[in-house]
């Protein structure tokens, strides 16, 4: 048998989880978790783990040169390398403001790339 140890985050407690993995790498026991949120968060990370990603884009023409974005919903781990290729080939033209989609359902992921800050316009 198997074990992994993790520490929960998907709340301020940080649960300290024990997965037992049978001898076919499949999750046989969990412990550890003080909610629900505990146990599932150890399910995805161990089958399916998922992510956010906090990223720049490049800004034409802003005040500041780039603007802080993060994906509006989680994406697969394995995804994050091709994501990240593609978000730096983005530009965007300012202004920009919060909650402003840079773009929409990366890489087929049901994930936008969402602006996190106002930036103004250039004065010229």
């Amino acid at each position: 048998m198997n074990s992994i140890e993790m520490i929960c985050i998907k709340c301020p407690v940080g649960c300290k989880l024990k997965i037992l993995m049978d001898e076919n790498n499949k999750i046989e026991e969990i412990t550890g978790f003080k909610c629900p949120r505990g146990k599932e968060y150890a399910i995805q990370e161990i089958l399916n783990p998922k992510r956010i990603i906090p990223t720049n884009v490049k800004v034409l023409n802003g005040e500041l040169e780039i603007v802080s974005v993060k994906t509006s919903c989680e994406i697969p781990k394995e995804k994050i390398s091709e994501i990240m290729n593609f978000v730096k080939m983005l530009e965007v033209e300012a202004p920009v403001n919060i909650g402003q989609v840079i773009a929409k359902n990366i890489l087929d992921t049901e994930a936008d790339l969402v602006a996190t800050k106002n930036i103004k316009r250039k004065e010229l």
